[in-house]
């Protein structure tokens, strides 16, 4: 149900093809079921006949279902010379992000943490911070929008960085400035102060930010003030 691109139709075949027994081949996932290409080929670019084939690699898995139903299962099962070179890790994230919207080989903050090295704390150190204001990165998980007393807009958030996941509160003021950020961002740094109540920590958000948009902005930072020392070095 995850793989963005695999149609219900195949999902329930898979699913009810398998309760008489794992598939133990790609050949024998090939007999057992009747998919066109398109679905294969999503459930190929998911990785799911990775372990069926352990031997072979992304381009040869990938080759093997285009010659089966481009020759209707009736082609033989020969392998093209382009060798067994295996996928980078760049294009194994890349072909998880087109399958599920998110990598699964990484946790989804790892490429951008080394900008923020010193600059945010970590989920699991909420605990040492209580009182304090601190910035943290997180993945947005879930997020329910309630209403104050006063009847103003309020929203609660679930995050999670690679150590822990933590719980968020907008009160109406960063609610009006920051809650539309939410409907097109997911990996967020957010700036606020630990509270404990009952023994549940919780961040009350000051200020938030995409993470994506403020690494990338660092980066460029970076790049430029390297330059300016290569020109001093070298004019």
């Amino acid at each position: 149900m995850s793989i963005r691109k695999l149609k219900e139709k195949a999902v329930t075949q898979i699913v009810e093809e398998r309760k008489g027994g794992d598939f133990n081949s790609l050949e024998d996932f090939f007999h057992r079921t009747d998919l066109d290409l398109a679905d294969a080929m999503a459930l190929a670019n998911a990785g799911c006949f990775a372990e069926l084939e352990r031997e072979q690699s992304h381009q040869q898995i990938a080759f093997r279902i285009a010659c089966h139903y481009l020759q209707n299962g009736e082609g033989g099962d020969i392998l093209p010379s382009f060798g067994d070179k295996r996928l980078t890790h760049a294009e194994k994230i890349r072909l998880e992000r087109e399958s599920f919207g998110f990598p699964v080989s990484e946790h989804p903050l790892t490429p951008w943490l080394p900008l923020f090295a010193g600059k945010i704390k970590k989920a699991r150190d909420i605990p040492k911070y209580v009182g304090q204001t601190i910035q943290l990165a997180g993945v947005l998980i879930t997020t329910k929008v309630s209403a104050t007393c006063k009847h103003k807009p309020m929203e609660f958030l679930t995050l999670e960085d690679e150590t822990d996941i933590y719980e968020c509160v907008m009160f109406p003021e960063a609610f009006a400035q920051y809650g539309d950020l939410l409907n097109w961002e997911k990996l967020l740094i957010i700036r606020g102060k630990v509270e404990v109540s009952f023994g549940v920590y919780t961040i009350t958000i000051e200020k938030m930010g995409s993470m994506q948009r403020m690494g990338e902005n660092l980066r460029k930072r970076r790049q430029k003030t390297e330059i300016r020392r290569q020109a001093l070095r070298h004019p």
